[in-house]
């Protein structure tokens, strides 16, 4: 299962993207699974706090890029639809949500955090929302929470510039709510759950819904995405993405093979 989940005896559940090999990126088949494993959480009523984050050493390195290179236009949006619904059933949960970002958290990897209430990083985790790069635009919602978390102005920077940030920088600018060195983060997030689960369940349900009150949403998203990734200009960009991962792959897999030749001859 490419998302599992637990629930310890506290009620704190435990909701880990498991697919360390590919940074935890998010394929079609990752995102109809955490859509599966937050139906369940909805469902359960001894929940109280969802930790969410990735297995690895890496929150998310976004979207799967394979999934994106050339879809027809009705897939593309398809796919967006699908993404944003998932995130948006982890933002409707009644419940409190931490993302713990460590390593990267990228493109939908960052959006899928903004799904979460609160965020807390390692000080060198990365973050950013490099899809203008890949010729695409981000379609999962993460914009417009940016935006609602961090001012208009941070979303801008983001989105236009493609800049990845530290945990620490994140943290300056409200996008996480505090970076701690990577040994101590456990220790925070727990510091952090703990408060969250002395609150009473009601009036965190009540609160919940009162602020989804106020938040923003990009008009006509899928649409877009659905335009950009069909566009040639965007095919071959992230075509040139995946032939330059092969290949440095690849590179590494000769290095490799060669040590272990010249170790073998020694």
């Amino acid at each position: 299962m490419p998302v599992t989940l637990t629930v310890d005896t506290d009620g704190v559940a435990h909701l880990t993207l498991d697919r360390p090999a590919k940074r935890n990126a998010l394929d079609r088949a990752m995102v109809a699974a955490l859509r599966e494993q937050v139906a369940v959480l909805a469902a359960r009523d001894d929940v109280r706090v969802v930790v969410l984050r990735g297995a690895g050493g890496s929150f998310c390195a976004g979207a799967d890029i394979a999934d994106w290179v050339a879809p027809a236009n009705a897939v593309a949006a398809a796919q967006s639809r699908a993404g944003t619904a998932a995130f948006d059933a982890i933002a409707a949960l009644p419940v409190p949500t931490v993302a713990v970002l460590e390593g990267i958290a990228v493109g939908g990897g960052l959006e899928l955090a903004m799904a979460c209430d609160l965020r807390i990083a390692s000080r060198d985790a990365r973050l950013g929302l490099p899809e203008l790069g890949l010729g695409n635009l981000p379609s999962w919602g993460g914009t417009a929470r940016i935006a609602d978390v961090a001012g208009l102005g941070v979303a801008r920077h983001l989105l236009l510039s493609g800049e990845l940030i530290t945990g620490v920088r994140a943290a300056e600018l409200l996008i996480v709510s505090s970076a701690h060195e990577a040994a101590d983060l456990d220790t925070a997030v727990a510091a952090l759950v703990q408060r969250l689960t002395q609150a009473e369940p009601l009036a965190v349900s009540l609160a919940k819904r009162a602020l989804a009150g106020l938040e923003r949403h990009l008009a006509q998203e899928d649409a877009l995405a659905a335009y950009t990734a069909g566009l040639d200009s965007s095919r071959d960009r992230k075509q040139d993405f995946l032939d330059r991962k092969a290949a440095a792959k690849k590179a590494t897999a000769a290095r490799a093979a060669s040590s272990t030749s010249e170790g073998t001859a020694s």
